[in-house]
């Protein structure tokens, strides 16, 4: 009976040591993906295709620190694994209630640790998915904002898009933080008589967070060919407007036209294009209008 007992521990064991080393193996795949984002060379890696490989990426300090907490994340769960398991080991080696005691009380304070782990994640994604974005980048305050004499006052259009230029940086930022940048060489309106520029600043936030899925989820490239400049749009008269959720993105990525076809659904034809639908994601009409660069108009 004794031995019997013995072999089935032995069993139990071996079961959660592969499931550790299957865990173990999975989280180090994931890091090497993880890391191969955050490093930039700091000596030539000419003639090496593994390195070239490696540091050929558009990494900075905020993929980095995001990529060092999702690390410091996974690690904790790897912890926490480890410690359940000398737990067990400790249950099941011993016979001694007071050992037996110990293993439980580890078992709490183990789960209690996974239980806070997982909540800090999920509250912040559900407050706002920006607060796990890591972004230490502050636009410095200019001098003439603060001690300047006042600006003789603006009205009309071109004090909405002073308004819209004021958080044209911040949400710049925002955007370059996850790899989407806006066309026509990053060139911005800075008065309602310019041509062939974007605007971003004032995007609504389901926007910004939107676009950030998007770009992880289809794993393509694309940029903003459309913001908040509504005076380029239709007269004016379109809902490109600051405050709305509305971006025109590039259909250049094969991988981009690929992702929306095919997670959007039976397309719905308008006027205007083929209607493709996300769940939870937004609505991307296929707009190709008036001679307009073809592009996707999306709604998040």
């Amino acid at each position: 009976m004794e031995t019997s007992f013995h072999r089935s521990k032995q069993v139990d064991m071996n079961n959660i040591f592969n499931w550790v080393t299957n865990l173990l193996q999975k989280m180090k795949a994931c890091s090497h993906q993880l890391l191969a984002s955050a490093f930039v060379p700091l000596a030539d890696y000419g003639g090496s295709q593994k390195l070239s490989t490696l540091f050929n990426n558009d990494a900075n300090l905020v993929t980095y620190l995001n990529t060092a907490f999702k690390i410091a994340v996974s690690i904790g769960a790897i912890l926490a694994v480890l410690r359940l398991l000398y737990a067990g080991y400790t249950y099941m080696a011993s016979d001694v209630w007071t050992t037996k005691e110990t293993a439980k009380g580890i078992f709490r304070d183990v789960f209690l640790g996974l239980f806070l782990l997982l909540a800090m994640y999920i509250i912040l994604a559900q407050i706002n998915p920006n607060l796990l974005n890591l972004n230490p980048e502050i636009t410095p305050i200019k001098p003439s904002e603060i001690t300047g004499p006042p600006s003789p006052p603006v009205s009309g259009d071109q004090a909405k898009l002073d308004n819209i230029l004021r958080d044209e940086d911040r949400v710049r930022a925002i955007l370059k933080g996850f790899g989407v940048t806006t066309n026509r060489n990053e060139r911005r309106c800075l008065k309602i008589t310019d041509i062939e520029c974007t605007n971003v600043g004032r995007l609504g936030v389901p926007a910004i967070t939107g676009l950030q899925v998007l770009k992880t989820n289809c794993r393509c490239t694309f940029q903003v060919t459309g913001g908040t400049e509504w005076f380029l749009h239709n007269r004016g008269n379109t809902t490109h407007q600051p405050g709305n959720s509305v971006v025109d993105i590039s259909k250049n990525d094969p991988i981009l036209n690929s992702y929306i076809q095919n997670n959007g659904g039976p397309p719905v034809s308008t006027n205007q294009g083929n209607l493709y639908t996300i769940s939870g994601l937004g609505r991307f009409l296929d707009e190709t209008i008036d001679g307009n660069v073809p592009h996707w108009h999306v709604t998040f």
